[in-house]
């Protein structure tokens, strides 16, 4: 692989990583963001998240471990794109934890890129 993917590569492993560990250590913040339809399960989703991340930042970081990364960095961020749709349609949510409308909005092209970003970062050079 080439050095932009490696540099790619570990900086997406540190941003899950980092992810999870803010996820981990703010847990009352993003409990009020899960969607209503599931915020009974708020616990076992914060902790599902947590590790999830934190999975996926280290198997960035594993080259063997590299296409689960991939496809797990899909599946999470394209899995969170409705309910930031959803926050950006219906802010009182995330206004009331004092998010601004404009940070949500930048949330879905940010999960969109970093898709892009993963793919590239651990496709095979040709």
């Amino acid at each position: 692989m080439s050095k932009k993917q490696t540099v790619l590569r570990t900086g997406l492993g540190t941003l899950f990583i980092g992810a999870g560990i803010i996820q981990a250590t703010h847990r009352e913040f993003f409990t009020a963001l899960i969607p209503e339809q599931i915020a009974e399960h708020g616990d076992q989703v914060q902790g599902a998240a947590t590790v999830t991340l934190t999975g996926i930042g280290a198997s960035f970081l594993i080259p063997p471990l590299n296409p689960i990364a991939r496809w797990a960095a899909t599946i999470m961020l394209a899995g969170t794109l409705p309910p930031a749709i959803d926050q950006l349609r219906n802010p009182e949510a995330t206004e009331k934890l004092g998010i601004p409308t404009a940070v949500v909005a930048l949330r879905i092209p940010a999960q969109v890129l970093v898709i892009i970003g993963a793919w590239y970062a651990t496709r095979k050079s040709r």
